[in-house]
């Protein structure tokens, strides 16, 4: 054997531990294709609570006795229902951006995988 055989027998490859797994990777795959369906109620949600802010709005601003539009705009948006119907739409819109930062992250995964795997091959190991 020669003095280059025995180096080459000697060196080992390196351990490469991954940054993204294949099992995370498949869960982030199942996690976006189970929330596409919740992502669109969340977001129905929220369109529909925010028009009901605006039907509110008009509603108490029509039934104030107050003299001028300003005036009854500002009757309108002080009450309780107006704020109420703030809160509802205000809770959907978190709902809906928590959910798209999960997708955002699960993607992000995704592709840290992908470019991952992609430096591996190319190191031909």
């Amino acid at each position: 054997m020669s003095i280059s055989e025995r180096a080459a027998a000697t060196v080992q490859p390196p351990k490469l531990s991954r940054i993204v797994t294949e099992a995370e990777v498949e869960k982030a795959l199942d996690f976006l294709r189970d929330s596409a369906a919740q992502l669109g109620q969340i977001r129905e949600e929220a369109i529909k609570a925010d028009r009901y802010v605006d039907h509110v709005e008009a509603i108490k601003t029509l039934a104030s006795d107050e003299t001028s539009d300003s005036k009854r705009r500002a009757d309108a948006r002080s009450s309780q229902e107006w704020l109420s119907a703030v809160d509802e739409a205000a809770r959907w819109a978190g709902e809906l951006e928590k959910l798209r930062a999960l997708r955002t992250a699960a993607e992000a995964k995704i592709e840290a995988w992908r470019t991952e795997s992609a430096t591996y091959r190319g190191m031909k190991i």
